[in-house]
């Protein structure tokens, strides 16, 4: 696979997405990110997916945020 200028992020989400209404302004809440890196041509989610749950920062019950803009992808997942 070639390396390519697509790009990829990782965020870990917080265990609450929520906290109370968020009429208005809305209510921040805190995303980490935990990595980011070129993409590679022909990915795909499942690709993706496979790559980062081998990643050290990944832990047992953590929910993440992947998204490649140039990709059209965006997809969440949670670790075993």
């Amino acid at each position: 696979m070639q390396i390519n200028d697509t790009m990829v992020y990782v965020y870990r989400l917080p265990a609450r997405l929520a906290d109370g209404f968020a009429f208005g302004a809305g209510k921040p809440i805190t995303f980490q990110n935990v990595d980011w890196f070129n993409g590679v041509n022909g990915m795909d989610r499942e690709m993706l997916e496979t790559e980062i749950r081998g990643k050290a920062y990944v832990k047992p019950g953590q929910t993440f945020l992947v998204m490649s803009p140039e990709n059209d992808l965006t997809f969440t997942f949670t670790s075993p």
